[in-house]
């Protein structure tokens, strides 16, 4: 059986219903992770939708929607961040997030979305992409480190009082 063909495409605002989807549906990856870390807004995918509708008109952002056919199955998120004196860190790209839809993992969706975000933070001006993972989710720190990204902080958590 042949499998459709993989693109991966800048989302538009007729994607905003996918991306608040998996927005969401990741948010919730999170907060069976660690519920205590991880939060997701009220309104769920509402919530989504109006963000993403907002971030699809800044310049500095890129969303990028991945489809199997006609079918999408995974979204990344990029944005430039500026320096920051808090994190440490010079201003660059930024990899909020990468999802692929639970029944089309495996496949090399995840990779082609992380390549398709490195060529999107070099269109943005960016000499570097960072991203975050959680600790819980190993096969996304193995796409991450298999395409050559390394860990360079570790989070730490305490809650405090009763």
């Amino acid at each position: 059986m042949n499998e459709p063909p993989l693109t991966v495409r800048r989302a538009k605002d007729t994607d905003l219903m996918v991306l608040a989807r998996f927005g969401f549906a990741l948010g919730q990856l999170h907060v069976g992770f660690d519920g205590e870390r991880f939060a997701v807004p009220p309104g769920g995918e509402g919530a989504y939708a109006a963000f993403f509708q907002a971030e699809l008109q800044r310049p500095e952002v890129v969303l990028l929607i991945a489809e199997a056919g006609s079918q999408p199955v995974g979204y990344a998120f990029v944005r430039m961040e500026p320096m920051s004196l808090v994190e440490l860190r010079r201003a660059g790209a930024w990899l909020h997030d990468l999802y692929v839809d639970p029944q089309a993992r495996s496949g090399g969706i995840g990779r082609r979305l992380l390549e398709a975000a490195k060529e999107a933070a070099l269109d943005l001006g960016s000499s570097s992409l960072m991203l975050s993972a959680s600790t819980h989710n190993a096969a996304a720190r193995q796409l991450f480190e298999r395409a050559g990204l390394r860990p360079t902080m570790v989070e730490m958590r305490i809650e405090l009082g009763a």
